[in-house]
C-alpha cells in the first residue's frame, strides 16, 4: 500500500532554525524512510534537512578516499568540489543542506537516489557516515512557480543566515 500524500508530516524531525518559517506548508518524510513512487509527479520546491550529521568526517574522508583512487582529472575536479561542499557542513548550524526546484518531484527523487543529481555524492558520503536527512516538498502550479519559489527561499535563507545552504552552489 502506499503512502497517502496527507500522509507526510508538517514539519521537520528535527530542531527548528531561524529559517524554518521559510518551509511552512512542506510536506517531510525521513529519506530512509522515503519512496519516490510516493511523491507527487508535479512540479515543486523540495529541501534536505539534516537531522543528524553523523560524522562529517568520515563522509568527507570516504569521498575523498574515492577521488584519490580515480585516475580520470575531470571526474576528480567534480567529486572534490562535492567534498569541498561537504566540508562546509563542520561550520554550518543550520539544518537546511540544500533546496531545489523540478517539474516532477518523484522523478528528481530518483535522480537524488543515484541519477543524474548534483549532490548526490555527497548524500552519499553523508548516508555512509551514519547522517539522517529529512525530505521536504512543496507542490507548485507550473515548473516556473517552482524557480521562482526556490529562488525566494534561497534569497529569504541568505538574508537570515549570511549563506547559502552547505550543498548548494548557485
Amino acid at each position: 500500500m502506499s503512502i497517502k500524500f496527507n500522509e507526510f508530516r508538517d514539519k521537520p524531525v528535527s530542531l527548528e532554525c531561524s529559517c524554518s518559517v521559510l518551509f511552512q506548508g512542506f510536506n517531510w518524510r525521513l529519506l530512509y524512510e522515503l519512496k519516490c513512487g510516493d511523491l507527487p509527479r508535479s512540479p515543486g520546491v523540495y529541501v534536505l534537512w539534516l537531522v543528524n550529521p553523523g560524522n562529517i568526517d568520515i563522509a568527507v574522508e570516504f569521498l575523498e578516499d574515492i577521488i584519490m583512487r580515480i585516475n580520470w582529472l575531470e571526474m576528480k575536479k567534480f567529486l572534490w568540489s562535492r567534498a569541498k561542499r561537504l566540508k562546509r557542513l563542520k561550520t554550518m548550524k543550520c539544518p537546511v543542506i540544500y533546496i531545489g526546484s523540478t517539474r516532477n518531484l518523484a522523478s528528481r527523487c530518483k535522480e537524488l537516489a543515484g541519477r543524474r543529481h548534483t549532490v548526490f555524492t555527497a548524500i552519499l558520503a553523508l548516508l555512509v557516515s551514519s547522517s539522517i536527512i529529512d525530505y521536504g516538498f512543496k507542490v507548485t502550479g507550473s515548473i516556473g512557480e517552482a524557480r521562482i519559489l526556490e529562488d525566494e527561499l534561497k534569497t529569504k535563507y541568505s538574508r537570515i543566515h549570511r549563506f547559502k545552504p552547505a550543498l548548494v552552489e548557485r
